[in-house]
């Protein structure tokens, strides 16, 4: 068997992992995938380096209105950006249809797995799967990992007709989480449709189940012993640097010898944006802005506590799965899909409101003092992690769809 992964992403991110965990763990060996992207995705090399089985990358250049515009009218207000970007996604969307048929024919595959950043998301993931259906092919899977967006007023009866179009197209629509299913009723097709499920994404252990490595502190210049949070997450506004640092300015009060590494990716402007507020809130704090590292969860089994101060748009919560793996405590906001994974609150870490820096701030002092109690909530985020995001169980959940 013959399976097609279609992407469209423009970051490096979790739909990488994803990808690289469900064809390293896929229960049947003999099968071969086909991953087919746009050649403008920066994290091809990144899921090349890590497959650990053969797999054919086919890049395209199929127009992308994200792309396409991004250069060409960025100097126009945001209002008519997104109103020229609404009007390019439409007329551009026959030509990409007709040149994903003829893409996928050429490819040769016996099924097709579409996996979209969000929904909408990237316009090729959604005509893929409709352009898949077109040619005769076997019902395919759609899935998504962030959340669903309503539709802007104006283009409500194209959006209408693409879900429509969608859902009769694919086999099922897998979402990772049921918060992230959940999403997909502000879509009218969807939420009387019989067709969605959500399969949580599973992760590897990591290679080595001690987190008492000091290769990051040695890489910070930073004292062995030194209590260390991490955050991992692009630099884009919704992830929370900001509402992180107004909590850690009573946390380096307490603790002033506690050093914060700040992993991610971002466009120059986000870079800029997070150097911004770091100096207003961080002066002088022992801040780490790191930018990317391959396989920063191999960085998360050597500090004390993960924090994940998003504000917005959490549909699973990679980071924190990567972290229960390590036995790393987790500190976060309530926001979307994290409490679903985090569990209980307080059994694996501590969740708390997106507005409430206070209480964000007194949890992480409360696992920074109680290094036993930390310890005792990392082996249970351990403990749930094998249970439910486990890469075999994701991937033979995937292969019973198929079938």
């Amino acid at each position: 068997m013959k399976i097609i992964i279609f992407t469209e992403i423009n970051r490096r991110g979790g739909v990488d992992n994803f990808i690289i965990s469900l064809i390293n763990n896929w229960p049947i060996k003999e099968d071969k995938f086909i991953i087919i992207s746009n050649a403008s995705h920066p994290g091809l090399k990144y899921i090349s380096e890590n497959l650990k089985v053969e797999c054919d990358i086919i890049t395209h250049d199929i127009p992308l209105n994200w792309s396409f515009l991004s250069n060409n009218i960025k100097y126009l207000p945001n209002f008519f950006q997104r109103v020229f970007r609404q009007i390019f996604r439409i007329t551009l969307s026959p030509f990409q249809y007709y040149s994903l048929k003829k893409l996928l024919r050429k490819a040769d595959g016996d099924h097709l797995i579409s996996v979209n950043g969000g929904y909408p998301g990237g316009e090729t993931c959604r005509l893929a799967t409709i352009a898949w259906a077109s040619i005769g092919m076997p019902p395919s899977i759609h899935n998504f990992h962030n959340l669903a967006g309503k539709a802007r007023r104006i283009f409500t009866p194209y959006e209408y007709y693409i879900d429509k179009r969608l859902e009769e197209s694919a086999k099922k629509i897998i979402t990772v989480s049921r918060y992230c299913l959940e999403s997909l009723f502000i879509r009218p097709i969807f939420k009387k449709s019989n067709k969605l499920s959500f399969i949580y994404n599973g992760l590897p252990r990591p290679d080595n189940d001690k987190h008492d490595s000091k290769k990051l502190r040695t890489k910070l210049n930073i004292n062995q012993n030194a209590k260390l949070i991490i955050m991992i997450g692009t630099y884009e506004k919704h992830k929370g640097h900001e509402f992180l640092m107004q909590s850690m300015t009573s946390v380096f009060e307490k603790y002033p010898q506690l050093h914060l590494a700040i992993i991610g990716t971002g466009t120059d402007n986000e870079k800029s944006n997070i150097k911004a507020i770091i100096n207003q809130y961080g002066s002088g704090k022992n801040i780490h802005l790191m930018g990317f590292i391959n396989n920063a969860a191999s960085m998360i089994k050597e500090a004390d506590l993960l924090v994940i101060p998003s504000q917005s748009d959490e549909s699973f919560g990679l980071s924190a799965v990567e972290a229960m793996l390590s036995c790393i405590p987790v500190i976060s906001t309530d926001i979307g899909a994290l409490p679903e994974t985090l569990g209980e609150n307080g059994d694996c870490g501590f969740y708390s409101p997106s507005n409430r820096t206070d209480l964000f701030a007194a949890n992480i002092m409360d696992l920074i003092g109680n290094p036993e109690k930390a310890k005792e909530l990392g082996l249970n985020g351990k403990r749930r992690a094998l249970k439910y995001y486990d890469p075999k169980l994701m991937a033979s959940n995937y292969l019973k769809v198929l079938e």
